[in-house]
């Protein structure tokens, strides 16, 4: 956790401008990139860092700016770190809650977080690729991303998905088998908050993309936002 990041929720996109909240430990480079719109980085700029914080500004390409009514996905580069997965747009983006699955706090034992997918109900049925993250924050290093692959990488899974949920988890004899992953360690002593999170891209004629948090559950029952780790 010691290389720069995005301190917590999405950019600020006004007009051709993006500004994007970091938490640093020195004066770094960033790039921004939206495959699905050119292969070339949109924009570079730098940013200062000032007490572990810098607030970096980009300014997109007029020709651009149309494409950012719905949300896009992006890619944020800062340094030569992995690039950070961010969501673009010129309209307010909902962080809403999934109806179900979640972040179970301690299931396995004291902090150590087990994962559960949401039974995304989709309609019209089409094909979606979900990709999970557990969105943890510290004092010292504000909102970092862990993803199935490690700090800042995830997994996109491809399932299939209907009014009913996702048919791919039913069961020969009708059970409901969602996805998971566990376990998660969380170390003790830093302050830790912990939420789960799934991006997710349903596969229509034109791809339509949407994330929202999970909500948790502590080892007492009771439905929470965010798994607390002292």
């Amino acid at each position: 956790m010691s290389g720069p990041g995005p301190a917590g929720g999405d950019p600020r996109l006004r007009g051709r401008k993006l500004t994007v909240l970091l938490v640093c430990r020195a004066n770094g480079s960033a790039s921004l990139s939206v495959t699905s719109i050119r292969p070339a980085p949109l924009a570079r700029g730098r940013y200062t860092c000032h007490k572990g914080r810098a607030t970096l500004s980009l300014t997109l390409p007029a020709a651009y700016v149309h494409r950012f009514g719905s949300p896009v996905i992006g890619s944020l580069k800062l340094g030569a770190g992995q690039p950070f997965s961010v969501t673009l747009s010129s309209r307010p983006v909902g962080t809403s809650f999934w109806s179900d699955g979640g972040l179970q706090c301690s299931l396995f034992g004291a902090h150590q977080p087990y994962l559960v997918a949401p039974n995304f109900r989709v309609m019209p049925a089409a094909t979606i690729d979900v990709r999970p993250w557990v969105a943890f924050y510290t004092a010292a290093n504000g909102w970092r991303w862990l993803g199935t692959g490690g700090v800042n990488k995830s997994t996109w899974y491809q399932w299939n998905a209907g009014p009913t949920g996702v048919s791919s988890w039913i069961t020969p004899t009708g059970a409901l088998n969602p996805w998971t992953w566990a376990p998660i360690t969380v170390r003790g002593g830093h302050g830790t908050y912990a939420i789960g999170v799934f991006e997710v891209e349903y596969l229509y004629f034109h791809p339509t993309y949407a994330w929202a948090y999970a909500h948790s559950q502590t080892a007492t029952g009771p439905m929470t936002t965010y798994c607390s780790v002292p």
